[in-house]
Formats: structure tokens, C-alpha cells, sequence
């Protein structure tokens, strides 16, 4: 969610407790495609959804 968001990897890095950058570089960092960042949105709209959340 940090990389769809376009979070900053240190500040990522901070968020997560990674004591490494290269962790969250490695371990949670991808190029994110426009079908991820649709599915991510759809996702995020039924979270919200009182019926469900």
C-alpha cells in the first residue's frame, strides 16, 4: 500500500521498523501497474463499505 501511495521509501522504512533500508527496498517496493493500482482502488472502495467493514 506505502508504493501504490507513492510514500516516500524512508518514510516507509520509519513506518515499518525496518532497520535496513535495503529491507523495504527489497521486501516491499515494486513498479505498481495501472491494473494493481485499479484493483488496489476497488479494494480499498469495499473496505469502506459499511456493509462490509
Amino acid at each position: 500500500m506505502l508504493a501504490f501511495l507513492k510514500v516516500h521509501p524512508k518514510v516507509a522504512q520509519a513506518i515499518l521498523r525496518h532497520s535496513q533500508i535495503s529491507m523495504t527496498m527489497d521486501a516491499c517496493t515494486h513498479v505498481v501497474g495501472d491494473g494493481e493500482r485499479e484493483a488496489v482502488t476497488l479494494l480499498a472502495e469495499r473496505l469502506e463499505d459499511p456493509l462490509i467493514g
